[in-house]
């Protein structure tokens, strides 16, 4: 009955109070500073009674033996409710205060893995997923062997693909606006910073009709080149060629 009353309590806070975050979902609970009973309630996936016992557990014994334990779960139990700031939090304090602790690692990587779960789509804000790009790379530099490195190259691939994608988008703007020289900028960011990523053959492309309207008509023809040369798909050395075609025929803007 009482995990059933916690239950019911965290998905009134959690379904009926959305707006309230992190500082509801602290106060869901009075738990007992018992691990084995917290882990207990993680294994069986009763989140809301992990979380009241394990962070009971942390605040009435933040040095024992078995509090890096209590930190990990309670962190997981946070992002299985999708709490990714409290989460976060725990993983934080395990990594600075429980050094040598075997969930090191993990806890670098849900650090990062939370970083990555409050990102943005691309044309909004690029601060979180700046930073979960940044810890991932501690994580491989660290643990470049470790059971979760493949996702997290994953992961990485897939972020900066976004910013990429963020990158593009700002040139496609100021193409519109006229302002050649900022499209010029970003694009280049793009081929230079991103080669690989999907976002690479689009921004060449744009880039030639950039060099095309400032005047480097050569480079412009260049550029097409090496895009026929290395794009990865039939369709965009289609329009490459297409485009190279243009240019050379008429010597004005495709």
């Amino acid at each position: 009955m009482k995990g059933a009353v916690r239950r019911l309590v965290l998905l009134l806070l959690v379904g009926l109070l959305p707006g309230c975050g992190g500082t509801l979902r602290e106060k869901i609970a009075s738990g007992a500073a018992n691990y084995p009973s917290g882990k207990a309630a993680f294994d069986r996936t009763d989140w809301a009674d992990a979380i009241a016992d394990l962070k009971a557990y942390v605040e009435q014994y933040p040095g024992t033996e078995l509090t890096d334990d209590a930190l990990y779960y309670l962190g997981l139990s946070y992002v299985h409710i999708k709490d990714y700031a409290l989460a976060s939090s725990q993983f934080d304090r395990l990594v600075r205060d429980f050094p040598a602790t075997p969930y090191a690692s993990g806890a670098l990587y849900w650090l990062a893995r939370c970083d990555d779960l409050q990102s943005h789509p691309a044309p909004l804000d690029q601060t979180e997923t700046q930073r979960a790009l940044d810890r991932y790379g501690q994580f491989l530099d660290q643990y470049p062997g470790d059971s979760l490195a493949v996702t997290a190259r994953g992961r990485v691939a897939a972020l900066r693909d976004r910013l990429a994608e963020k990158r593009f988008r700002n040139a496609k703007l100021y193409w519109k606006l006229r302002q050649y020289g900022a499209a010029d900028l970003y694009l280049r960011d793009v081929l230079s910073e991103y080669p690989t990523s999907r976002w690479a053959g689009e921004s060449a492309l744009l880039l030639a009709d950039v060099l095309q309207r400032l005047g480097k008509r050569e480079e412009a023809v260049q550029t097409l080149r090496q895009l026929l040369a290395s794009a990865p798909d039939e369709e965009l050395r289609r329009r490459a060629a297409d485009r190279l075609h243009s240019l050379q025929e008429s010597g004005s803007a495709p």
